[in-house]
């Protein structure tokens, strides 16, 4: 794998690997006027350098794996997606190592999901399935494969899943934490929950609001970056682009936010609207003032659950969270929909009645 560090002539990356005798070498180039250009070059320079094309027919699922996510998902992804595609890489090599792409069939693969389901939750087993049956996609077109295995499986969690009361807060502890969290943003951690819960924004993509970001003229906040706070402490990119996107906000709020910027922002390098606060931090507020086990994306989720409850549209919703297709919402307030089943039948009763 890459390495990256930034130099004064720009960012460069160096690629550790061994030549056919065995001996270790280092590839390295410099001179990029970002990591995302820099990052480009090193996946294909690191696809040079593998003795293992994507369409050899020998190659072992875990080498193919690699060498997928390195060309076709690297370079496009941020560094906490692509975390994800090496914890794949990692369970491969857990319960799939020296297995080859051609031996793999359906029966053999549903037994490792099996496997998997008796340990890990659902949100971890769709990332897996999802990225093995995206990489076999590109197996059977190079024709190491026939058909996708991974296609005739189901994929399910035995453990657990996260109780819906941790996911989301009831309207009123909702109303009630945006009215404590507005009268006490001196404090940092206060500060940035009520933002959240009342944008519905991700922790990074809220780290990553600048002053320019706010339009203090049409009340909207422009998000168009975030602050990887886990791995770099640096700008980063957007979980996708249609995480690009402006988000609404009240003339209260704005009033709130202009007020923290007047009398608690502290003055900083990024000029960033949220700094010197960890995610931990408000993590523990939330706890403290919900008085049970809730975290920062709860108000995130909840913050859309409701919008549902006030009727709109989820088209407007999906765009307003950045969510990459209406699916993703779908999926995720499913149950919220659910509640609002028996409301919308009266709605519809109602609209043919008056004819």
């Amino acid at each position: 794998m890459a390495s990256f560090r930034k130099r004064p002539n720009g960012w460069e990356y160096r690629i550790s690997y061994k030549d056919e005798n065995g001996k270790n070498k280092i590839k390295s180039k410099g001179g990029f006027k970002t990591k995302s250009e820099a990052s480009k070059v090193a996946a294909e320079m690191e696809i040079k350098i593998s003795k293992a094309p994507l369409s050899d027919k020998s190659i072992l699922l875990y080498d193919f794996f690699k060498d997928w996510a390195t060309i076709h998902k690297k370079p496009y992804i941020s560094e906490v997606t692509w975390k994800k595609y090496e914890q794949t890489l990692r369970h491969i090599n857990l319960y799939m190592k020296n297995k080859r792409v051609a031996d793999m069939t359906p029966t053999y693969y549903q037994e490792v999901l099996n496997k998997f389901g008796k340990k890990y939750a659902q949100e971890t087993m769709d990332n897996f399935h999802f990225h093995i049956k995206s990489a076999m996609r590109i197996a059977v077109h190079e024709r190491i494969i026939d058909e996708n295995f991974a296609e005739f499986v189901v994929s399910k969690s035995q453990v657990a899943p996260r109780p819906m009361d941790e996911k989301f807060l009831e309207e009123d502890e909702y109303l009630e934490l945006i009215k404590i969290t507005e009268e006490n943003i001196k404090y940092k951690s206060y500060f940035a929950c009520y933002l959240i819960a009342v944008t519905g924004l991700r922790f990074a993509e809220a780290l990553g609001l600048t002053w320019s970001d706010v339009d203090w003229d049409n009340g909207l906040l422009n998000i168009n970056k975030t602050w990887n706070y886990s791995i770099t402490n640096d700008w980063a990119e957007t979980k996708s682009e249609a995480s690009k996107r402006k988000v609404p906000i009240s003339k209260k709020t704005m009033d709130i936010i202009m007020e923290y910027k007047d009398k608690y922002w502290v003055d900083n390098d990024f000029d960033r609207i949220i700094f010197g606060v960890s995610h931990a931090a408000c993590n523990k507020t939330l706890k403290k003032l919900v008085g049970r086990n809730i975290h920062l994306h709860s108000l995130r989720h909840t913050y859309a659950s409701f919008l549902i409850s006030k009727d709109v549209d989820l088209i407007s919703i999906s765009h307003l969270l950045g969510h990459e297709n209406l699916n993703i919402t779908l999926a995720v307030y499913a149950h919220q929909l659910e509640a609002l089943e028996t409301k919308n039948h009266e709605v519809v009763q109602k609209i043919f009645n008056d004819f």
